[in-house]
């Protein structure tokens, strides 16, 4: 092999060869130059669904409903897409988090900074941590392109701070913390967007079941983000990491961990709101 030729498989490994699946890599950023693939696959996958599934489907609610009827279509699909992908990633967080987390969980938390910075890495919270900032910067190239959900500025903060605690993690060996603290908060993100799937197909007869799925959207906030972040996240953080990590990986999570929790806090301010309007709150706004 010429030295071109090693050179140019060299720039190919590095960005077509996942690390990850490299047999016996350990965990580098490199990593996390296969998300921009990833990334680019699913927008490749969004644009087919909106060119072929949804104006389908448009069309048939047309049919069954009348004129103006299609307007529900994409945000019935758009729901659908991301229940999909959101139910998925929080699955694969509680298995890593349940079978290969280090003992590390939401209900028994000093497993995740005891022993630092010597804890075994698993490929799952390698895979689970690149494959959930994938989803992430497809949704960021999704807003600046016009294609998929379009973030509000809430939720583009939102994604950048946790992406960047993503690439902390990983690089400072805090995967267990990451790992379960995703699992946790991301219970109620597909119930969430079921619920609105369902409210924007207003469908008279499953109105009930629009409202149960909110409902046990908002326990499930309420209980995984509201009162298990501090629990789970926010003690841990201020007590048990300090006795482990040096003190600026303390202060740089903190200060990201606190945008992100209360953020939380906002949105059950809405949840609430919404709550407490219905369906005329909503139609009001």
């Amino acid at each position: 092999m010429s030295l071109e030729q090693a050179k140019l498989h060299q720039v190919f490994q590095f960005y077509v060869i996942p690390n990850l699946a490299t047999p016996g890599s350990k965990p580098n950023l490199i990593d996390f130059v296969v998300t921009i693939w990833i990334a680019l696959v699913l927008l490749g996958l969004r644009l087919a669904f909106e060119r072929a599934v949804i104006p389908r489907f448009k069309g048939y609610l047309e049919r069954v409903k009348g004129p103006g009827g299609g307007k529900a279509a994409f945000p019935v699909l758009d729901n659908i897409w991301i229940a999909f992908f959101a139910g998925s990633l929080a699955g694969l967080a509680w298995w890593v988090t349940v079978t290969g987390n280090g003992g590390c969980t939401p209900w028994s938390t000093s497993a995740c900074f005891v022993g630092w910075p010597h804890h075994a890495v698993a490929l799952g919270q390698r895979w689970f941590m690149v494959l959930a900032f994938a989803y992430y910067l497809y949704e960021l190239f999704g807003t600046l392109l016009g294609l998929g959900t379009k973030l509000k500025i809430d939720m583009l903060a939102h994604h950048v701070v946790t992406m960047a605690l993503i690439l902390i993690a990983y690089q400072a060996n805090l995967k267990r913390m990451s790992v379960m603290w995703q699992a946790l908060f991301d219970i109620s993100n597909p119930i969430l967007h079921m619920a609105k799937g369902l409210h924007s197909a207003a469908i008279q007869p499953l109105e009930g079941l629009k409202w149960a799925m909110f409902n046990l959207f908002a326990v499930t906030f309420f209980v995984c983000r509201v009162v298990m972040g501090p629990i789970s996240i926010l003690w841990p953080s201020f007590t048990i990491a300090v006795q482990w990590l040096p003190a600026s990986h303390c202060y740089t999570c903190w200060g990201l961990v606190v945008f992100v929790y209360f953020l939380q806090l906002v949105w059950f301010y809405k949840i609430v709101e919404i709550a407490v309007k219905g369906d005329k709150g909503e139609k009001a706004e």
